[in-house]
């Protein structure tokens, strides 16, 4: 998992702003040695190239229009790289990781403050598919949600 982009690391949209919801999750894989790709989709264009070269690709949906951006990109993701395993991460994912994991979009979704724990997940493990506790639910930071389909 450690060669450039096997890891791909896609930000849909963040209101016009730098999208940290990609650039803390890649910081901390560096840090730890791996090398992966990052996508913005709100200004680039989609690169099949990137997703056909990606093992793991992890789609940030901190809003609820990242969220519909993000179905739409796993949607051709998974015709462009069938075989590549499909991560969901941020607010919106766990808020609707049930939905996500019942239409196939995601592999597995991740909630939580999790940056510094992503280098200790990658390659993801499965894991038992399960409702995400209810919006307002406090959450230890080392507390971390993994559902998988």
């Amino acid at each position: 998992m450690r060669p450039p982009g096997d890891i791909l690391l896609i930000a849909c949209y963040e209101l016009g702003h730098q999208p940290l919801s990609v650039a803390w999750p890649a910081a901390f894989l560096e840090r730890a040695g791996y090398t992966p790709a990052v996508m913005d989709l709100s200004v680039e264009p989609f690169d099949a190239e990137k997703v056909t070269r990606a093992r793991i690709i992890a789609i940030a949906v901190p809003m609820h229009t990242a969220l519909r951006l993000g179905v739409i990109a796993a949607k051709r993701i998974r015709t462009l790289n069938p075989t590549a395993h499909i991560c969901f991460y941020g607010l919106y994912a766990a808020l609707n990781a049930d939905e996500l994991l019942a239409e196939a979009c995601a592999d597995t979704v991740l909630a939580g403050e999790l940056e510094d724990q992503l280098p200790g997940r990658w390659p993801p493990r499965r894991a038992r598919q399960a409702g995400v506790p209810r919006a307002g639910t406090p959450r230890a930071a080392d507390d971390q949600e993994v559902h998988a389909r």
